[in-house]
């Protein structure tokens, strides 16, 4: 019951998230939760805060991307869970990109947060488009 549960508030959390209602996210977010989003593009990021996190989900969230989590896999106790994401990422007929984004919770509050995707594809839709590199 408690993955299954973790599972679905999760999906939930991120698609807000994408939506553009980062306070849902927010609350499932450790207040020094590390994020990683590999790459060169300027959505490349190392951030170490909720405050940080949020601000960048704020930017993405802004390209209103087509964002379908396909899968979630928690296992582990409440004191140490994982979770696994799937997910598909697109904007408009442009971009399209699938990636794994890799979650560590303590207590139901995301400690680790890792991003998974082709992150070539991320820098060649910024090279189409530079106006998505002055988003802020």
């Amino acid at each position: 019951m408690y993955r299954w549960f973790v599972a679905r508030i999760t999906r939930w959390a991120i698609m807000s998230g994408v939506a553009g209602r980062p306070e849902a996210a927010a609350r499932m977010l450790a207040d020094d939760v590390n994020f990683e989003f590999p790459g060169s593009s300027s959505f490349a990021a190392s951030t170490h805060t909720k405050g940080e996190l949020i601000a960048w989900l704020q930017r993405f969230s802004s390209l209103r991307p087509d964002y379908e989590v396909r899968d979630v896999v928690v296992s582990g106790p409440p004191w140490n869970t994982r979770a696994a994401v799937r997910f598909s990422d697109r904007i408009g007929d442009d971009y399209a990109n699938d990636g794994v984004q890799f979650l560590r919770m303590r207590w139901a509050k995301v400690v680790t947060d890792e991003v998974f995707l082709d992150t070539e594809k991320v820098a060649a839709l910024e090279r189409r488009h530079p106006e998505f590199a002055r988003l802020s």
